[in-house]
């Protein structure tokens, strides 16, 4: 009877082991999911049967371009003419998501002048909406002229979400926090807060445009607009010191 229930209850042990990995490995949160400096990005959703599905993007001086299904943690892909699969590790770390396999068969196959990377954030409070409605609320308070309320409206978003922004928002959230930063007689931090722009600031306009061969006119236009306000905030908290 005993040498019986032993196999028993070692299979049914197995059965909850296994159940309890699947579990765990559905256990990623949908949502978007992006890099440093958002040049890639990853989307997880779910259909209307429950069924987790993926499409990661990345930019470079081309682009990649990988979707599927993920099932227990893992996305395989293969096309005509692969000779091995693309395997894809999704693990959920708190607000992120790690993501291993083999990388360069992925890469070789779905991508094309471009590459992913093996971690994707979402920070709270972070999202386009939020941040959206974050900097609505700042430019209402700075035009007040209510600037300790407006420094501390944007510079959670400046702490808490730049490592995930591309480089133009980045870029005029930085002016923003700085501006602010010389309204409250800050010029220390204002100098602070834009030096990471100060090198760019220093080249001329022709050398920053020919630095992003794959930027459009357009892009480029928006860019030396927020680099000439940076030049022009750079001067003003400098000479407030």
């Amino acid at each position: 009877m005993t040498a019986f229930h032993r196999p028993l209850q070692f299979c049914l042990l197995l059965v909850l082991s296994s159940l309890s990995l699947c579990s765990q490995a559905q256990q990623i949160t949908p949502g978007e999911y992006l890099s440093e400096a958002a040049y890639s990005k990853l989307n997880i959703t779910t259909n209307s049967a429950g069924k987790l599905n993926f499409r990661l993007e990345s930019q470079g001086e081309g682009s990649c371009l990988m979707k599927g299904e993920i099932i227990a943690g893992k996305a395989t892909l293969r096309k005509s003419g692969m000779k091995q699969n693309c395997v894809l590790r999704f693990t959920q770390k708190k607000n992120d998501i790690e993501v291993d396999g083999t990388i360069d068969i992925c890469e070789q196959n779905y991508c094309e002048l471009a590459s992913i990377t093996n971690l994707y954030f979402k920070p709270p409070g972070c999202a386009v909406p939020e941040r959206s409605q974050a900097r609505k609320e700042f430019k209402t308070l700075y035009d007040k002229k209510e600037y300790s309320a407006a420094m501390a409206k944007l510079d959670p978003v400046f702490v808490n979400c730049g490592k995930i922004l591309e480089p133009l928002e980045m870029g005029w959230l930085r002016n923003d926090l700085a501006l602010v930063q010389y309204k409250l007689q800050m010029p220390d931090r204002c100098i602070t807060t834009l030096q990471p722009l100060a090198e760019e600031a220093a080249m001329a306009d022709n050398v920053i445009i020919n630095n992003c061969d794959r930027c459009t006119d357009e892009y480029n236009q928006k860019y030396l607009s927020m680099i000439k306000a940076t030049r022009t905030n750079l001067r003003i908290c400098k000479a407030g010191k």
